[in-house]
């Protein structure tokens, strides 16, 4: 087996492990208070607002819901492995130097590639996912 080859296998795998709690009832994820914040939090800068107790340590998304279900969050793994083996299995598209991230069915797409063909392409390979609502399109053309 080479190496492409190789990697899409590992790559379904990963979604197919991912995918395999999909059908399970979903239990509410919600913070315990240990979590989020830690027993020394900063101090905020003078003239700062602190942020209210038990509030998270950092900015989630746009549009987040902060009791995202355990279903949701396996969804997303499920379309960024998804999303990862299209760009991997394609050939003329550098799967290896493009990063996926999912949340709540929206993919970004960050990284460096070499002309604009790929940065189109992955585009398109991205939105053909089944699951993937909205496909942010952050690659930058970095002839190399």
């Amino acid at each position: 087996m080479n190496g492409r080859s190789l990697s899409v296998t590992a790559a379904a795998f990963l979604a197919l492990a991912a995918l395999s709690g999909c059908n399970r009832e979903e239990e509410r994820v919600t913070p315990s208070p240990e979590t989020t914040a830690p027993p020394s939090a900063p101090a905020p800068a003078p003239g700062a607002e602190a942020p209210p107790v038990g509030a998270p340590l950092t900015t989630p998304p746009a549009g987040d819901a902060t009791d995202r279900t355990a279903g949701q969050t396996v969804d997303d793994v499920g379309i960024t492995a998804k999303v990862k083996a299209a760009l991997m299995s394609e050939s003329g598209v550098d799967g290896l130097k493009i990063n996926v991230d999912t949340f709540n069915g929206r993919v970004t797409l960050k990284g460096d590639v070499p002309n604009q063909g790929q940065v189109d392409k992955a585009g398109q390979l991205a939105r053909g996912v089944e699951g993937v609502k909205e496909v942010d399109n952050r690659l930058s053309v970095t002839p190399g």
